[in-house]
């Protein structure tokens, strides 16, 4: 589910601008300031200028690039996710 979601978003085709997602750090603690077992709300976009995914908290607290979806699904353990505009 979660990858699929950021390959569409990754699509050069596509038109969803951002994902929405609510996802549990499952990462190292202290990475970005993200704690592990912590749910987060994120806002995932995809900057095809940058050739990365850019995570950032709801609230603007935190930030993380993400340079496949691998490496972010390795990381994150979604229960939600909402395309955004």
């Amino acid at each position: 589910m979660l990858t699929r979601a950021l390959n569409d978003l990754k699509n050069p085709k596509s038109k969803t601008g951002s994902l929405q997602i609510i996802a549990t750090f499952t990462g190292t603690t202290g990475s970005m300031g993200f704690v592990t077992g912590q749910r987060y709300e994120l806002i995932v976009r995809y900057i095809r200028s940058r050739g990365r995914f850019e995570v950032k908290t709801r609230d603007g607290q935190l930030f993380c690039p993400y340079q496949s979806t691998e490496a972010f699904a390795k990381n994150w353990s979604a229960s939600a996710i909402q395309k955004g505009a």
